[in-house]
């Protein structure tokens, strides 16, 4: 007999649970897991785009809100600015004053006080003062000029800003009320030369000759009774009609 050969040793067999599971390679590249990666770096970029695009939309409302100004506005802005704080610097200085007075003087502080309010007073009977002097005043002089005016003007110059306020306001009554009366005195003088010329017998006759371009005027006949030797239409008609009622 042939000596046998050694069968060479087979390869073990996988089992069936080894055989259905992948690799770890191929199960981490696997279809569902790419896509969700992909979908993950794509949904990144849209994030990143609506983020720039919320920006740009920031940047344009902060742009639109921008508010251009001229030097004399700028200047004319920083001044008020600066008058502000300036007043508010001396505010608190004056408060601060007041405080170190009433705790370190209080005699001061009270004739402070008083000082404050004597000065107040004094500039209260200087103003009552002055008011009564422009009343008096205006009841000579601004008084007869806007009473003169007609009801409908007056109601609209009164209404005017200012008007009345301070010497300015007095001149814009003056002004404006001056212009309104002489636009009412010339409608008033133009009525009553229409109203005369249309009494005046020459002038009716001068515009009639203008409407009847040369043409003569018929001599007038009066109604009291007339020789029957003139030959006329008057007399024309009457011998036609005594004639008529003879017959």
């Amino acid at each position: 007999m042939q000596p046998q050969q050694p069968e060479a040793p087979s390869e073990p067999q996988a089992s069936p649970d080894t055989q259905s599971q992948p690799a770890p390679s191929e199960q981490s590249e696997s279809p569902s897991q790419t896509g969700s990666w992909f979908r993950r770096l794509w949904r990144r970029g849209d994030d990143v785009e609506e983020t720039d695009s919320n920006q740009e939309a920031s940047g344009e409302g902060r742009t639109s809100e921008r508010i251009s100004l001229t030097q004399e506005e700028l200047d004319r802005r920083v001044q008020a600015e600066t008058d502000r704080r300036e007043s508010k610097r001396l505010n608190e200085a004056r408060a601060a004053e007041r405080r170190r007075l009433r705790d370190e003087d209080p005699w001061a502080y009270a004739e402070q006080d008083r000082s404050a309010e004597q000065m107040a007073n004094s500039n209260a009977q200087v103003s009552t003062l002055f008011q009564q002097i422009g009343a008096e005043h205006d009841k000579y002089s601004l008084d007869p000029l806007v009473m003169s005016l007609p009801e409908a003007e007056r109601a609209r110059i009164l209404k005017l800003q200012g008007a009345g306020v301070g010497l300015d306001g007095r001149k814009l009554i003056v002004e404006e009320g001056l212009k309104a009366l002489e636009k009412h005195w010339k409608a008033e003088g133009a009525k009553d030369a229409e109203d005369k010329l249309r009494r005046n017998p020459a002038f009716r006759k001068q515009v009639l000759g203008e409407f009847r371009r040369g043409m003569a005027e018929p001599e007038f006949i009066g109604s009291g009774p007339t020789s029957e030797a003139e030959h006329n239409v008057s007399n024309i008609l009457r011998g036609g009609m005594s004639r008529h009622r003879s017959m």
